[in-house]
C-alpha cells in the first residue's frame, strides 16, 4: 500500500465510524467539553479575582496586560457558564437537544484555540513566552475527540490566529521569528497528538463493539443451543412415551384380541351360544378401548408435532356433553354406570368442538376405568360473567394429590391401573391438559381416595 492510499485510508471515514461518532464519540466529546468547562470556569474567575485585584499595582505596560488579561477571562467566563448551563438543559436532562450540545462542543473548542492565541499575544507585553498558546493546543489534541479534518481546520485557523496576533504583539524580529517558529512547531505536534488521540479512542470502541458482537451473537448461539437440547430432550421423551404407549397400550388388547378370535375359531362349534356372546362382548370392551388409545396416541402426537391449530366456534355445552354419551354407551353399560348430565342447554361456550369432545370424551372413559360397577358419573356446568366451569365427578376408587401431580406432569411416564384392570398412562389426562390451553382454558383435578375424582374445565362463553 502507497503512502497516498495509507493517508487517504486515515481520513476515510466508513459507515461503521460514522455510527460510532453519531452514538458514542458525539456524547463523549459532549461530556468532556462540560466537564472541562467546570473545571475552566473556576480557574477564569480565579484570575478575574486576582487581576482585579492586582489591577493598579504598577501602571503603565503591566497595567494595560493586566487590563487585557482581565477583560479576556472575564469574557471566557461568561461564556463558560452560558456552555454549562446549555449542555446541562440541551443534554442531561430528559428533554435532550443534541444539535444544540453540539454547538457548545464548536465554541468551546474554537474559543480554546483562538483564545490561547490572543492570550500568548497579550502576554508579548511582558514574556516573550507562548504557554498559554501551548497549553490550550495540548488540552484539544488531549482532551477532545475531533475528526482528522476538522482537527486540520482547527489547528490551521489557530495558527493563522497566532501568526497574526503575534506580528501585531511583538515588536521585535528575532522573538517574532522565534515564536512563529515554535508556534508551528507546537501545533504541529498538537496536530499529530488529536490524530493519534482519535485513531485510539475509534480503534478502541470498534474493538469494544466487535467485542459486544462476538459476545451477543455467543449468548445467541447458547440460547439456541439449550433451546434445540430442550427440543431435543422433550422429543426424546415424546419418542419414548410413543414407544411405551404402543409397546404396551396396542399390543396388549390386540394380542387379547387375537388370543379371542383364536378361542372362537378353534371351538366354535363346542361352544354355547352364552359363551360365544360373552367372547364377542370382550372383544367388542377390548376393540373400543385399543380403538380409544390409538386416536389418543394420533392426537397427541399432532400436538407434540404442534401441527394442531382450534377453530373455536360458539358451542352450545349439552349437545356435546349428549353426544359423549352415546360415544360412551356401551362402556358404561358393561359396568352398569349411571351417566348424569346437569348441563343448561342456555349455556354456550366458544371453543374447537371437535377438540372439547376429545377431553370430555378422554374424562368421561378415564372415570368409567376408575369406578366400580354401580358407581355414578356427573357432568355438571355453570356459567360466570366470562367462562363456565364444567365439571366431569365420579364416584370411583379416587387418588392421591401425589398421584395427581404425576398424572399432570407431562415428562413422567406414569401407569395406573382401573377397576377392572384397565391400563391408563395419563396419556388422556396430557391431551385434555394441552387441548384445553389451546382454547383458552383452565384445568384442574380434586380427588379423595375411596370417594371419588372431579375435574374441571373453566372454558370461554359464546362470544
Amino acid at each position: 500500500m502507497t503512502i497516498t492510499e495509507r493517508i487517504r485510508n486515515f481520513f476515510k471515514v466508513s459507515e461503521e465510524d460514522l455510527e460510532i461518532i453519531e452514538n458514542d464519540i458525539r456524547d463523549e466529546n459532549i461530556k468532556r467539553v462540560f466537564y472541562l468547562s467546570l473545571i475552566g470556569l473556576p480557574i477564569s474567575c480565579l484570575h478575574v479575582l486576582f487581576f482585579s485585584w492586582q489591577l493598579y499595582a504598577n501602571p503603565g505596560v503591566e497595567e494595560k496586560w493586566r487590563t487585557s488579561i482581565l477583560s479576556i477571562h472575564t469574557i471566557i467566563s461568561l461564556i463558560l457558564v452560558a456552555i454549562i448551563i446549555t449542555i446541562y438543559f440541551s443534554f442531561y436532562t430528559k428533554k435532550r437537544n443534541i444539535k444544540l450540545a453540539q454547538v457548545c462542543v464548536h465554541i468551546v473548542t474554537a474559543m480554546l484555540m483562538i483564545g490561547g492565541a490572543i492570550i500568548s499575544s497579550v502576554d508579548q507585553l511582558i514574556t516573550t513566552a507562548i504557554n498559554p498558546f501551548i497549553v490550550t493546543l495540548f488540552i484539544v489534541s488531549i482532551g477532545l475527540l475531533i475528526r482528522p479534518l476538522h482537527a486540520i481546520l482547527y489547528y490551521t485557523a489557530s495558527f493563522l490566529f497566532f501568526y497574526f496576533f503575534m506580528i501585531k504583539a511583538q515588536p521585535n524580529p528575532e522573538v517574532l521569528l522565534s515564536n512563529q517558529v515554535n508556534g508551528l512547531t507546537f501545533t504541529g505536534v498538537g496536530l499529530c497528538l488529536s490524530f493519534i488521540f482519535w485513531r485510539i479512542y475509534l480503534t478502541r470502541l470498534k474493538q469494544h463493539r466487535l467485542i459486544e458482537n462476538q459476545k451477543n451473537e455467543l449468548i445467541d448461539n447458547y440460547n439456541k443451543l439449550k433451546f434445540y437440547s430442550e427440543e431435543l430432550k422433550e422429543s426424546n421423551i415424546t419418542k419414548d412415551k410413543l414407544l411405551s404407549v404402543i409397546g404396551h397400550d396396542l399390543r396388549s388388547p390386540l394380542a387379547s384380541l387375537i388370543n379371542v378370535t383364536k378361542l372362537l375359531s378353534d371351538n366354535y362349534n363346542t361352544l354355547e351360544e352364552e359363551e360365544i356372546k360373552d367372547l364377542l362382548g370382550a372383544m367388542n370392551k377390548e376393540s373400543e378401548l385399543t380403538l380409544e388409545t390409538l386416536n389418543n396416541l394420533l392426537l397427541w402426537s399432532k400436538s407434540q408435532r404442534q401441527k394442531l391449530i382450534p377453530t373455536p366456534v360458539n358451542t352450545k355445552l349439552n349437545s356435546l356433553v349428549s353426544k359423549i354419551f352415546y360415544l360412551v354407551e356401551s362402556l358404561l353399560n358393561q359396568k352398569n354406570l349411571t351417566f348424569i348430565t346437569e348441563v343448561n342447554e342456555n349455556i354456550e361456550v366458544y371453543v374447537d368442538t371437535s377438540m372439547m369432545q376429545s377431553v370430555l370424551k378422554n374424562l368421561v372413559i378415564n372415570a368409567i376405568k376408575f369406578t366400580n360397577p354401580g358407581g355414578q358419573i356427573t357432568i355438571s356446568a355453570n356459567a360466570g360473567t366470562d367462562s363456565a366451569e364444567i365439571s366431569v365427578r365420579d364416584t370411583g376408587i379416587g387418588m392421591t394429590q401425589e398421584t395427581i401431580d404425576l398424572l399432570f406432569n407431562t415428562t413422567n411416564e406414569f401407569t395406573t391401573r382401573g377397576t377392572h384392570n384397565e391400563k391408563g398412562t395419563g396419556l388422556g389426562l396430557q391431551i385434555c391438559k394441552e387441548f384445553i390451553a389451546l382454547n383458552g382454558g383452565q384445568f384442574r383435578a380434586e380427588s379423595e381416595i375411596g370417594v371419588g375424582t372431579t375435574f374441571y374445565i373453566g372454558l370461554p362463553l359464546k362470544k
